[in-house]
């Protein structure tokens, strides 16, 4: 009995132990194994919220708009004075600026793109000139008051009255058999006429002035210049004996005088026909008439270049007015 159960009990003993050290064994690489994942998820949730912190502020950052300072030459060019429909270097740079026509004179167009340019940059508008008061100047209709036939001394009062003291006067001159005299109030024109029998009255009235490349307008405009709706007429200024006949087609109104005859093209939408006979271009409509002729320096195209515009109601015959 002895030998049989001594080696058998000594054996399960040994087996015993070795299964508890495999047991510890294996208990030890499981708790190392929950200890490093432990370790690894606190420390990425520890990262998270230093990433979403760093990523706030730079989703809420704004850039300020500059101001232009005193030294800065679009501040300059913003605020200083400019005159009312005066011709000037300084308007062309404001006009340059702003991005619009570039004529050199200070007029609603320019007045409005300024007033914005101003109130976008944080400036005071306090030193825009406002559109003056006075006669309203319409291509075509009555001038202050005044119309065709009215006599001479009714007139120049009434006109000067509403734009001011005339600005160039002519005497009396003789064109085609009759007396004509003309007064300027700057680009606006006022004609005259007499006769033995008759007192001297207002045969017509326009703007004329002339547009140099270099130096701008000419003549100032009295007031803001205007033109009515009304439609174009069908002619052809080559052959003066062919009936003209007044068409359905609609011109606009308003402010439309420009330097250049491609742009008054454009703004009253229909073209400027050439006479060959007067080396001049021309519009029509029922209401007024438009004359264009260009000096192109000497040489041709040098910087004297200048664009010679009329609007009035009504062209004379053998015209050939004092300037």
């Amino acid at each position: 009995m002895t030998s049989f159960f001594g080696p058998r009990r000594r054996n399960r003993r040994i087996r015993n132990l070795l299964i508890a050290a495999v047991l510890v064994v294996v208990a030890f690489l499981a708790y190392q194994l929950l200890k490093n994942d432990d370790s690894t998820d606190t420390t990425s949730s520890a990262t998270v919220p230093e990433t979403t912190s760093s990523m706030a502020p730079s989703s809420v950052t704004e850039t300020p708009v500059a101001t232009p300072t005193p030294s800065d030459p679009t501040y300059v060019i913003l605020t200083r004075e400019y005159q009312w429909l005066v011709p000037s270097i300084e308007v062309m740079e404001l006009q340059e600026l702003l991005g619009i026509g570039a004529d050199g004179l200070y007029g609603p167009g320019t007045r409005e793109a300024h007033v914005a340019a101003l109130e976008e940059n944080g400036l005071s508008v306090s030193g825009v000139p406002d559109e003056p008061t006075g006669c309203t100047i319409v291509i075509g209709e009555d001038i202050c008051g005044i119309q065709i036939g009215n006599l001479m001394e009714i007139a120049i009062p009434a006109i000067t009255e509403g734009l001011g003291s005339p600005t160039q006067e002519a005497g009396w001159y003789t064109e085609c058999g009759t007396q004509y005299r003309t007064i300027y109030w700057a680009a606006l024109f006022v004609d005259f006429t007499r006769s033995e029998l008759v007192e001297p009255k207002v045969v017509r009235w326009g703007i004329r002035n002339s547009f140099h490349i270099i130096n701008g307008w000419e003549k100032t405009f009295p007031s803001i210049v205007r033109f009515p709706e009304s439609l174009l007429v069908d002619w052809n200024p080559n052959e003066p004996s062919t009936p003209i006949s007044i068409t359905d087609l609609p011109t606009p109104g308003g402010p439309l005088i420009v330097p250049e005859p491609d742009l008054f093209e454009e703004a009253i939408g229909a073209p400027l026909l050439y006479n060959f006979s007067t080396d001049e271009f021309s519009l029509r409509t029922a209401d007024y008439v438009v004359v264009f002729s260009e000096y192109s320096g000497d040489p041709p195209g040098s910087e004297e270049t200048e664009f010679r515009w009329e609007f009035t109601d009504t062209l004379r015959l053998c015209e050939n007015p004092a300037d």
